[in-house]
């Protein structure tokens, strides 16, 4: 089986004055602390927490967040990734994929809900978005074999699906991230022993395709994001690559000495400075 990523060792904020720690937190229990994903909506934080359970927290006082609560995760299994657009929060649980509206972002309110249709699905991590669409992929756990999605977004009606017709080496790769730019959905996945990047084409939303598949070093199970023609994948080892987004080509990007030995899993772009969260430090 997989192990779990933890997206986020220390809850950051990116303001004026740069990158700054989170607070431990007060209410219910321990608010920001071993997230596998989390969004913001203003002053809120939606955080998707191992447990499985989605968490509801006040960054007002970015010093001293507080959580308000929690959406316990039920029959649908626990909250894997987690994204806002608009005023909407997209929620992959391990079976059904939910939006709520966040009229009052303290009690997100379910708007519409999504489930594959086979009950043997789950999903492991990993949202995207376009103007008009969400991207997800859920697994077969019988089969193995995993099928990616697009839903409108919103209503989260099947718009088009692709699932692989043939059993292959790629059995058993699960997304572990996605992101989506011009017209391809460009996710990471894994399996045991098998670490992928692959490209969907996904301008014809009614038929998605697999475009491109690449193998890439063993990088654990990091976060993917776009910028100025280029993917970085960042790795849970303490490595970051740098990929050419049309040839899907690597290249190894050295990692600021405060992160060095540091497991950093999250990379993120604000203009034209690049984030990393890892445990205990930040760069």
């Amino acid at each position: 089986m997989l192990m779990l990523k933890m997206l986020l060792f220390a809850a950051l904020c990116v303001g004026s004055q740069g990158l700054k720690k989170l607070g431990a937190g007060t209410g219910p229990g321990q608010a920001l602390d071993a997230m596998v994903d989390m969004a913001s909506f203003g002053d809120y934080v939606y955080g998707a927490e191992l447990g499985g359970n989605l968490k509801i927290v006040d960054v007002a006082d970015k010093a001293n967040p507080v959580e308000l609560g929690e959406i316990p995760r039920g029959a649908r299994g626990n909250a894997r990734a987690v994204l806002v657009s608009g005023d909407l929060l997209y929620v992959a649980w391990r079976h059904a994929m939910v939006v709520y509206t966040l009229q009052n972002p303290a009690v997100p309110a379910v708007l519409n809900t999504f489930a594959p249709q086979d009950a043997n699905r789950r999903n492991d991590r990993g949202i995207a978005e376009s103007a008009h669409h969400i991207y997800v992929a859920y697994m077969n756990k019988m089969t193995r074999l995993e099928s990616f999605y697009v839903l409108t977004k919103g209503s989260l009606n099947l718009v088009g699906m692709y699932t692989p017709a043939l059993t292959t080496e790629t059995d058993s790769l699960e997304t572990m991230d996605m992101v989506h730019h011009d017209g391809k959905v460009y996710a990471t996945r894994a399996s045991v022993s098998h670490w992928r990047i692959s490209t969907f084409l996904v301008s014809d939303p009614a038929n998605p395709s697999l475009h491109a598949m690449k193998a890439i070093p063993d990088f654990g199970f990091g976060r993917i994001v776009h910028h100025e023609g280029s993917l970085y994948v960042s790795e849970v080892s303490n490595e970051l690559w740098r990929v050419d987004a049309a040839s899907l080509s690597q290249q190894p990007l050295t990692v600021p000495a405060a992160v060095t030995g540091k497991l950093c899993s999250d990379v993120q772009f604000r203009g034209s400075r690049m984030y990393l969260a890892c445990r205990g430090a930040a760069g």
